[in-house]
Protein backbone atom coordinates (compact mmCIF):
# COMPACT_ATOMS: atom_id res chain seq x y z
CA UNK A 1 0.00 0.00 0.00
CA UNK A 2 2.81 2.38 0.92
CA UNK A 3 4.51 1.61 -2.39
CA UNK A 4 1.34 2.50 -4.31
CA UNK A 5 1.03 5.79 -2.42
CA UNK A 6 4.66 6.66 -3.21
CA UNK A 7 4.20 5.86 -6.91
CA UNK A 8 1.04 7.98 -7.15
CA UNK A 9 2.65 10.83 -5.23
CA UNK A 10 5.75 10.65 -7.44
CA UNK A 11 3.63 10.75 -10.60
CA UNK A 12 1.63 13.77 -9.39
CA UNK A 13 4.82 15.55 -8.34
CA UNK A 14 6.45 14.92 -11.73
CA UNK A 15 3.37 16.18 -13.58
CA UNK A 16 3.19 19.33 -11.45
CA UNK A 17 6.93 19.94 -11.83
CA UNK A 18 6.70 19.79 -15.62
CA UNK A 19 3.42 21.58 -16.26
CA UNK A 20 2.64 23.53 -13.06
CA UNK A 21 5.94 24.25 -11.31
CA UNK A 22 4.35 27.12 -9.38
CA UNK A 23 2.36 24.49 -7.43
CA UNK A 24 5.63 22.83 -6.48
CA UNK A 25 6.99 26.23 -5.41
CA UNK A 26 3.99 26.83 -3.14
CA UNK A 27 4.39 23.34 -1.64
CA UNK A 28 8.07 24.00 -0.95
CA UNK A 29 7.34 27.37 0.69
CA UNK A 30 4.69 25.70 2.86
CA UNK A 31 7.14 23.02 4.00
CA UNK A 32 9.74 25.67 4.84
CA UNK A 33 7.42 28.09 6.62
CA UNK A 34 5.59 25.39 8.58
CA UNK A 35 8.84 23.55 9.39
CA UNK A 36 7.68 20.30 7.85
CA UNK A 37 10.33 17.90 6.64
CA UNK A 38 10.71 14.15 6.50
CA UNK A 39 13.15 11.59 5.23
CA UNK A 40 12.32 9.38 2.28
CA UNK A 41 13.37 5.77 2.64
CA UNK A 42 16.08 4.74 0.23
CA UNK A 43 16.93 8.33 -0.75
CA UNK A 44 19.97 10.27 0.54
CA UNK A 45 18.12 13.60 0.72
CA UNK A 46 15.08 14.68 2.70
CA UNK A 47 11.84 15.88 1.13
CA UNK A 48 12.62 19.61 1.12
CA UNK A 49 16.07 19.10 -0.39
CA UNK A 50 14.70 16.90 -3.19
CA UNK A 51 11.91 19.37 -4.02
CA UNK A 52 14.36 22.30 -3.97
CA UNK A 53 16.81 20.66 -6.36
CA UNK A 54 14.02 19.47 -8.68
CA UNK A 55 12.45 22.95 -8.79
CA UNK A 56 15.83 24.58 -9.42
CA UNK A 57 16.47 22.26 -12.38
CA UNK A 58 12.97 23.00 -13.70
CA UNK A 59 13.56 26.74 -13.54
CA UNK A 60 16.75 26.36 -15.58
CA UNK A 61 14.58 25.20 -18.47
CA UNK A 62 12.01 27.94 -17.93
CA UNK A 63 12.95 30.69 -20.37
CA UNK A 64 9.66 32.57 -20.27
CA UNK A 65 10.01 36.05 -18.89
CA UNK A 66 13.68 35.68 -17.91
CA UNK A 67 14.60 38.67 -20.06
CA UNK A 68 12.30 40.94 -18.05
CA UNK A 69 14.44 41.17 -14.94
CA UNK A 70 18.02 41.32 -13.75
CA UNK A 71 19.70 37.93 -13.17
CA UNK A 72 19.49 36.90 -9.54
CA UNK A 73 23.23 36.65 -8.96
CA UNK A 74 23.82 40.13 -10.39
CA UNK A 75 21.85 41.81 -7.60
CA UNK A 76 23.85 43.63 -4.95
CA UNK A 77 21.58 42.32 -2.21
CA UNK A 78 22.23 38.74 -3.32
CA UNK A 79 25.98 39.30 -3.26
CA UNK A 80 25.62 40.65 0.28
CA UNK A 81 23.62 37.54 1.26
CA UNK A 82 26.28 35.23 -0.18
CA UNK A 83 28.98 37.21 1.63
CA UNK A 84 27.11 36.89 4.94
CA UNK A 85 26.50 33.15 4.51
CA UNK A 86 30.16 32.56 3.57
CA UNK A 87 31.29 34.64 6.53
CA UNK A 88 29.19 32.58 8.99
CA UNK A 89 30.57 29.34 7.54
CA UNK A 90 34.21 30.52 7.71
CA UNK A 91 33.90 31.80 11.29
CA UNK A 92 32.22 28.55 12.37
CA UNK A 93 34.98 26.56 10.64
CA UNK A 94 37.70 28.59 12.36
CA UNK A 95 36.07 27.86 15.73
CA UNK A 96 35.75 24.13 15.04
CA UNK A 97 31.95 24.40 14.85
CA UNK A 98 31.40 23.77 11.16
CA UNK A 99 28.87 21.08 10.39
CA UNK A 100 27.50 19.92 7.06
CA UNK A 101 24.02 20.94 8.24
CA UNK A 102 25.18 24.57 8.28
CA UNK A 103 26.23 24.31 4.63
CA UNK A 104 22.91 22.64 3.75
CA UNK A 105 20.96 25.36 5.55
CA UNK A 106 22.90 28.13 3.79
CA UNK A 107 22.36 26.48 0.40
CA UNK A 108 18.64 26.04 1.11
CA UNK A 109 18.37 29.72 2.06
CA UNK A 110 20.00 30.90 -1.16
CA UNK A 111 17.81 28.58 -3.26
CA UNK A 112 14.64 29.66 -1.45
CA UNK A 113 15.38 33.36 -1.99
CA UNK A 114 16.07 32.62 -5.66
CA UNK A 115 12.68 30.90 -6.01
CA UNK A 116 10.95 33.87 -4.38
CA UNK A 117 12.70 36.26 -6.76
CA UNK A 118 12.03 34.17 -9.86
CA UNK A 119 8.33 33.61 -9.27
CA UNK A 120 7.72 37.18 -8.21
CA UNK A 121 8.86 38.35 -11.63
CA UNK A 122 7.20 35.48 -13.44
CA UNK A 123 3.78 36.47 -12.10
CA UNK A 124 4.63 40.10 -11.18
CA UNK A 125 3.21 39.60 -7.68
CA UNK A 126 3.87 37.68 -4.47
CA UNK A 127 0.67 35.60 -4.58
CA UNK A 128 2.56 32.30 -4.38
CA UNK A 129 4.24 33.37 -1.16
CA UNK A 130 0.96 34.72 0.20
CA UNK A 131 -0.76 31.39 -0.49
CA UNK A 132 2.07 29.45 1.14
CA UNK A 133 2.09 31.63 4.26
CA UNK A 134 -1.68 31.30 4.59
CA UNK A 135 -1.52 27.51 4.35
CA UNK A 136 1.39 27.39 6.81
CA UNK A 137 -0.58 29.56 9.25
CA UNK A 138 -3.60 27.25 9.00
CA UNK A 139 -1.34 24.22 9.60
CA UNK A 140 0.17 25.83 12.71
CA UNK A 141 -3.29 26.79 13.99
CA UNK A 142 -4.49 23.23 13.40
CA UNK A 143 -1.49 21.81 15.30
CA UNK A 144 -2.27 24.06 18.27
CA UNK A 145 -5.98 23.22 18.25
CA UNK A 146 -5.21 19.49 17.92
CA UNK A 147 -2.85 19.66 20.90
CA UNK A 148 -5.40 21.49 23.03
CA UNK A 149 -8.24 19.11 22.16
CA UNK A 150 -6.41 15.78 22.12
CA UNK A 151 -3.79 16.24 24.84
CA UNK A 152 -4.96 19.18 26.95
CA UNK A 153 -1.51 20.72 27.41
CA UNK A 154 1.80 21.44 25.75
CA UNK A 155 4.12 20.21 24.25
CA UNK A 156 2.82 20.57 20.72
CA UNK A 157 1.83 17.41 18.87
CA UNK A 158 2.03 17.99 15.14
CA UNK A 159 -0.63 16.55 12.87
CA UNK A 160 1.69 15.71 9.98
CA UNK A 161 3.78 13.53 12.30
CA UNK A 162 0.63 11.67 13.31
CA UNK A 163 -0.37 11.15 9.69
CA UNK A 164 3.07 9.90 8.59
CA UNK A 165 3.49 7.67 11.61
CA UNK A 166 6.66 9.47 12.69
CA UNK A 167 5.03 10.50 15.98
CA UNK A 168 5.34 6.92 17.25
CA UNK A 169 9.14 7.18 17.26
CA UNK A 170 9.28 10.50 19.17
CA UNK A 171 10.37 10.56 22.80
CA UNK A 172 9.21 13.02 25.44
CA UNK A 173 12.49 14.91 25.00
CA UNK A 174 11.83 15.20 21.25
CA UNK A 175 8.37 16.64 21.92
CA UNK A 176 9.71 19.02 24.56
CA UNK A 177 12.09 20.55 22.00
CA UNK A 178 9.18 21.82 19.89
CA UNK A 179 8.98 25.55 20.57
CA UNK A 180 5.34 26.61 20.71
CA UNK A 181 6.40 30.23 20.14
CA UNK A 182 7.13 29.24 16.53
CA UNK A 183 3.45 28.51 15.90
CA UNK A 184 2.56 31.98 17.17
CA UNK A 185 5.24 33.44 14.92
CA UNK A 186 3.81 31.90 11.74
CA UNK A 187 0.23 32.81 12.65
CA UNK A 188 1.36 36.35 13.51
CA UNK A 189 3.16 36.63 10.18
CA UNK A 190 0.03 35.41 8.44
CA UNK A 191 -2.12 37.95 10.28
CA UNK A 192 -0.01 41.02 9.45
CA UNK A 193 0.47 39.87 5.85
CA UNK A 194 -3.26 39.35 5.26
CA UNK A 195 -4.13 42.58 7.06
CA UNK A 196 -1.67 44.62 4.99
CA UNK A 197 -2.64 42.88 1.77
CA UNK A 198 -6.36 43.40 2.42
CA UNK A 199 -5.90 47.12 3.02
CA UNK A 200 -3.35 47.88 0.29
CA UNK A 201 -4.45 45.47 -2.45
CA UNK A 202 -8.22 45.10 -2.28
CA UNK A 203 -9.60 42.27 -4.35
CA UNK A 204 -12.50 42.95 -6.68
CA UNK A 205 -13.73 39.43 -6.01
CA UNK A 206 -16.15 39.40 -3.06
CA UNK A 207 -15.31 35.79 -2.25
CA UNK A 208 -11.61 36.63 -1.95
CA UNK A 209 -12.36 39.56 0.35
CA UNK A 210 -14.57 37.45 2.60
CA UNK A 211 -11.97 34.67 2.64
CA UNK A 212 -9.30 37.10 3.81
CA UNK A 213 -11.59 38.48 6.51
CA UNK A 214 -12.38 34.94 7.59
CA UNK A 215 -8.70 34.00 7.81
CA UNK A 216 -7.70 36.97 9.97
CA UNK A 217 -9.50 35.65 13.10
CA UNK A 218 -7.95 32.22 12.51
CA UNK A 219 -4.45 33.70 12.49
CA UNK A 220 -5.25 35.85 15.52
CA UNK A 221 -6.54 32.85 17.46
CA UNK A 222 -3.41 30.93 16.45
CA UNK A 223 -1.24 33.62 18.04
CA UNK A 224 -3.34 33.54 21.21
CA UNK A 225 -3.36 29.73 21.42
CA UNK A 226 0.44 29.74 21.17
CA UNK A 227 0.55 32.18 24.12
CA UNK A 228 3.73 33.63 22.60
CA UNK A 229 4.24 37.08 24.13
CA UNK A 230 6.72 38.02 21.41
CA UNK A 231 4.22 37.13 18.68
CA UNK A 232 1.38 38.98 20.42
CA UNK A 233 3.50 42.12 20.90
CA UNK A 234 4.87 42.04 17.36
CA UNK A 235 1.42 41.49 15.87
CA UNK A 236 -0.10 44.38 17.82
CA UNK A 237 2.67 46.87 17.02
CA UNK A 238 2.85 46.04 13.31
CA UNK A 239 -0.95 46.04 13.02
CA UNK A 240 -1.03 49.53 14.53
CA UNK A 241 1.54 50.70 11.97
CA UNK A 242 -0.49 49.16 9.15
CA UNK A 243 -3.66 50.84 10.40
CA UNK A 244 -1.96 54.23 10.84
CA UNK A 245 -0.60 54.01 7.32
CA UNK A 246 -4.02 52.92 6.00
CA UNK A 247 -6.03 55.75 7.52
CA UNK A 248 -4.25 58.19 5.22
CA UNK A 249 -6.40 56.97 2.37
CA UNK A 250 -10.14 57.52 2.39
CA UNK A 251 -10.95 54.41 0.37
CA UNK A 252 -9.18 52.23 2.93
CA UNK A 253 -11.04 53.46 6.02
CA UNK A 254 -14.07 51.23 5.41
CA UNK A 255 -11.79 48.20 5.15
CA UNK A 256 -10.15 49.14 8.43
CA UNK A 257 -13.56 49.24 10.13
CA UNK A 258 -14.35 45.75 8.84
CA UNK A 259 -10.98 44.38 9.90
CA UNK A 260 -11.27 46.02 13.30
CA UNK A 261 -14.70 44.48 13.81
CA UNK A 262 -13.41 41.03 12.92
CA UNK A 263 -10.33 41.47 15.14
CA UNK A 264 -12.41 42.50 18.17
CA UNK A 265 -14.76 39.60 17.52
CA UNK A 266 -11.87 37.15 17.28
CA UNK A 267 -10.33 38.54 20.47
CA UNK A 268 -13.64 38.10 22.28
CA UNK A 269 -13.89 34.56 20.92
CA UNK A 270 -10.37 33.83 22.16
CA UNK A 271 -11.13 35.02 25.69
CA UNK A 272 -14.40 33.07 25.67
CA UNK A 273 -12.53 30.04 24.38
CA UNK A 274 -10.06 30.04 27.26
CA UNK A 275 -12.87 30.59 29.76
CA UNK A 276 -14.96 27.64 28.59
CA UNK A 277 -12.58 25.26 26.85
CA UNK A 278 -11.91 23.15 29.91
CA UNK A 279 -15.55 22.12 30.10
CA UNK A 280 -15.56 20.44 26.69
CA UNK A 281 -12.05 19.07 26.17
CA UNK A 282 -9.49 17.39 28.38
CA UNK A 283 -7.52 20.53 29.21
CA UNK A 284 -5.23 20.38 32.22
CA UNK A 285 -6.53 22.91 34.77
CA UNK A 286 -2.98 23.96 35.65
CA UNK A 287 -2.27 24.49 31.97
CA UNK A 288 -5.33 26.68 31.42
CA UNK A 289 -4.44 28.72 34.51
CA UNK A 290 -0.94 29.25 33.13
CA UNK A 291 -2.32 30.38 29.77
CA UNK A 292 -4.71 32.82 31.44
CA UNK A 293 -1.82 34.24 33.47
CA UNK A 294 0.42 34.62 30.41
CA UNK A 295 -2.29 36.48 28.51
CA UNK A 296 -3.54 38.69 31.35
CA UNK A 297 -1.39 38.95 34.49
CA UNK A 298 2.05 38.87 32.83
CA UNK A 299 1.48 41.76 30.37
CA UNK A 300 0.22 43.95 33.23
CA UNK A 301 3.22 43.11 35.40
CA UNK A 302 5.66 43.73 32.54
CA UNK A 303 4.16 47.14 31.76
CA UNK A 304 4.13 48.16 35.44
CA UNK A 305 7.75 47.07 35.84
CA UNK A 306 8.81 49.01 32.74
CA UNK A 307 7.05 52.13 34.06
CA UNK A 308 8.74 51.85 37.45
CA UNK A 309 5.52 51.03 39.29
CA UNK A 310 4.92 48.27 41.82
CA UNK A 311 4.26 44.80 40.39
CA UNK A 312 3.93 41.22 41.53
CA UNK A 313 7.15 39.38 40.67
CA UNK A 314 5.25 36.07 40.66
CA UNK A 315 3.27 37.34 37.66
CA UNK A 316 6.36 37.82 35.51
CA UNK A 317 6.57 34.10 34.78
CA UNK A 318 9.30 33.27 32.27
CA UNK A 319 9.92 36.97 31.63
CA UNK A 320 11.90 36.97 34.87
CA UNK A 321 14.43 34.37 33.71
CA UNK A 322 14.43 35.81 30.18
CA UNK A 323 15.79 39.01 31.65
CA UNK A 324 18.45 36.98 33.43
CA UNK A 325 19.33 35.13 30.23
CA UNK A 326 19.80 38.44 28.40
CA UNK A 327 22.02 39.68 31.20
CA UNK A 328 24.09 36.49 30.92
CA UNK A 329 24.39 36.99 27.16
CA UNK A 330 25.51 40.59 27.60
CA UNK A 331 28.11 39.58 30.18
CA UNK A 332 29.29 36.78 27.88
CA UNK A 333 29.85 39.19 25.00
CA UNK A 334 31.73 41.67 27.17
CA UNK A 335 33.98 38.88 28.51
CA UNK A 336 35.07 37.79 25.02
CA UNK A 337 38.46 39.04 23.82
CA UNK A 338 38.43 41.70 21.13
CA UNK A 339 39.15 39.28 18.28
CA UNK A 340 36.15 37.13 19.22
CA UNK A 341 33.99 40.22 19.75
CA UNK A 342 34.89 41.41 16.26
CA UNK A 343 34.67 38.13 14.32
CA UNK A 344 32.36 36.07 16.55
CA UNK A 345 32.60 32.56 18.00
CA UNK A 346 30.71 30.71 15.28
CA UNK A 347 27.22 29.36 14.73
CA UNK A 348 26.08 27.47 17.82
CA UNK A 349 29.01 28.72 19.88
CA UNK A 350 26.75 30.18 22.55
CA UNK A 351 25.37 26.75 23.48
CA UNK A 352 28.65 24.86 22.99
CA UNK A 353 30.45 27.14 25.45
CA UNK A 354 27.40 27.28 27.74
CA UNK A 355 27.68 31.06 27.91
CA UNK A 356 24.07 31.30 29.11
CA UNK A 357 24.65 28.97 32.10
CA UNK A 358 21.83 26.69 31.04
CA UNK A 359 19.73 29.39 29.34
CA UNK A 360 19.47 30.31 25.70
CA UNK A 361 20.26 33.94 24.95
CA UNK A 362 16.65 34.90 24.19
CA UNK A 363 18.04 38.11 22.74
CA UNK A 364 18.53 38.13 18.99
CA UNK A 365 20.74 41.22 19.03
CA UNK A 366 23.23 39.83 21.54
CA UNK A 367 23.21 36.35 20.03
CA UNK A 368 23.96 37.79 16.59
CA UNK A 369 26.86 39.80 18.08
CA UNK A 370 28.26 36.88 20.05
CA UNK A 371 28.17 34.25 17.30
CA UNK A 372 28.84 36.43 14.26
CA UNK A 373 30.78 39.27 15.82
CA UNK A 374 30.66 42.97 15.14
CA UNK A 375 31.62 42.34 11.51
CA UNK A 376 28.85 39.77 10.98
CA UNK A 377 26.39 42.04 12.78
CA UNK A 378 27.34 44.83 10.38
CA UNK A 379 26.97 42.58 7.31
CA UNK A 380 23.53 41.41 8.43
CA UNK A 381 22.16 44.87 9.08
CA UNK A 382 23.72 46.13 5.88
CA UNK A 383 21.31 43.77 4.11
CA UNK A 384 18.35 44.72 6.31
CA UNK A 385 19.09 48.45 6.24
CA UNK A 386 19.55 48.66 2.48
CA UNK A 387 16.34 46.70 1.82
CA UNK A 388 14.35 48.92 4.19
CA UNK A 389 15.90 52.08 2.78
CA UNK A 390 14.91 51.02 -0.73
CA UNK A 391 11.35 50.23 0.38
CA UNK A 392 10.96 53.54 2.21
CA UNK A 393 12.41 55.49 -0.70
CA UNK A 394 9.98 53.78 -3.07
CA UNK A 395 7.12 54.10 -0.53
CA UNK A 396 6.66 50.37 -0.90
CA UNK A 397 5.04 49.40 2.43
CA UNK A 398 4.05 45.98 1.17
CA UNK A 399 2.78 42.92 3.08
CA UNK A 400 6.32 41.49 2.99
CA UNK A 401 7.53 44.74 4.56
CA UNK A 402 5.01 44.22 7.38
CA UNK A 403 6.12 40.61 7.87
CA UNK A 404 9.81 41.53 8.12
CA UNK A 405 8.96 44.24 10.67
CA UNK A 406 7.03 41.63 12.64
CA UNK A 407 9.93 39.15 12.55
CA UNK A 408 12.43 41.78 13.73
CA UNK A 409 10.18 42.64 16.68
CA UNK A 410 9.38 39.01 17.40
CA UNK A 411 13.03 37.98 17.24
CA UNK A 412 14.10 40.47 19.90
CA UNK A 413 13.08 38.01 22.60
CA UNK A 414 14.01 34.85 20.69
CA UNK A 415 17.24 33.35 19.36
CA UNK A 416 18.14 32.79 15.69
CA UNK A 417 14.88 33.85 14.04
CA UNK A 418 16.56 36.90 12.47
CA UNK A 419 18.89 34.72 10.41
CA UNK A 420 16.45 31.91 9.64
CA UNK A 421 15.47 30.85 6.14
CA UNK A 422 11.94 32.13 6.82
CA UNK A 423 13.24 35.65 7.49
CA UNK A 424 15.41 35.73 4.39
CA UNK A 425 12.49 34.54 2.23
CA UNK A 426 10.50 37.67 3.07
CA UNK A 427 13.51 39.97 2.97
CA UNK A 428 14.20 38.87 -0.58
CA UNK A 429 10.56 39.14 -1.48
CA UNK A 430 11.07 42.83 -0.63
CA UNK A 431 14.19 42.80 -2.81
CA UNK A 432 12.16 41.43 -5.73
CA UNK A 433 9.48 44.08 -5.18
CA UNK A 434 12.08 46.83 -5.12
CA UNK A 435 13.78 45.61 -8.27
CA UNK A 436 10.44 45.29 -10.04
CA UNK A 437 9.43 48.85 -9.09
CA UNK A 438 12.83 50.15 -10.18
CA UNK A 439 12.54 48.53 -13.59
CA UNK A 440 8.96 49.74 -13.97
CA UNK A 441 9.96 53.30 -13.10
CA UNK A 442 12.90 53.26 -15.52
CA UNK A 443 10.73 51.93 -18.33
CA UNK A 444 8.08 54.56 -17.62
CA UNK A 445 10.50 57.50 -17.43
CA UNK A 446 12.52 56.55 -20.48
CA UNK A 447 11.06 58.57 -23.43
CA UNK A 448 11.12 57.29 -26.98
CA UNK A 449 11.98 59.31 -30.08
CA UNK A 450 8.46 58.98 -31.41
CA UNK A 451 6.89 60.24 -28.16
CA UNK A 452 9.12 63.25 -27.52
CA UNK A 453 11.95 63.71 -30.03
CA UNK A 454 12.99 67.13 -28.70
CA UNK A 455 13.37 65.86 -25.13
CA UNK A 456 15.29 62.82 -26.32
CA UNK A 457 17.59 64.99 -28.41
CA UNK A 458 18.25 67.33 -25.47
CA UNK A 459 19.11 64.41 -23.21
Amino acid sequence: MNLIILIVAGALFTYALIYKPEIVAVALFVLILAKINFDLKGLPLNSRAIISLALFCRILFDKSGLEKYSPYLYLTHVKMLLAFMLYVILVSFSQGLFQIDLLKESTSTVLATFFVYHYYFKFQNANLLKTALTIAGIICFADLAYTYIAYGSFPIHRIYLQLTGAADTLTDDDLAQTNWNFFGQICGMGFVYLLSDYIKHPSENKTNRLTTLGLLPVMLLGVMLSTSRSAILGMLLVSILIILNGVKYRDQKRKLVRVGTFAVGALFMGILLFATLGKYVSLDSKFIDEITSRLTDEPVAIVRKAMGQSYNINNLGSMDWREESSENAYAAFMNLDFQEQFFGIGNGGFEVRDLGHGYNAHNATLLLLIENGILGFFLYFLIIGSVFFQAIRQKNFSPSFAVVCFILLYGLGQNREWTSITTFIFIYSMVAEGEFLRLERNNYELPTTEEDPEMTQEK
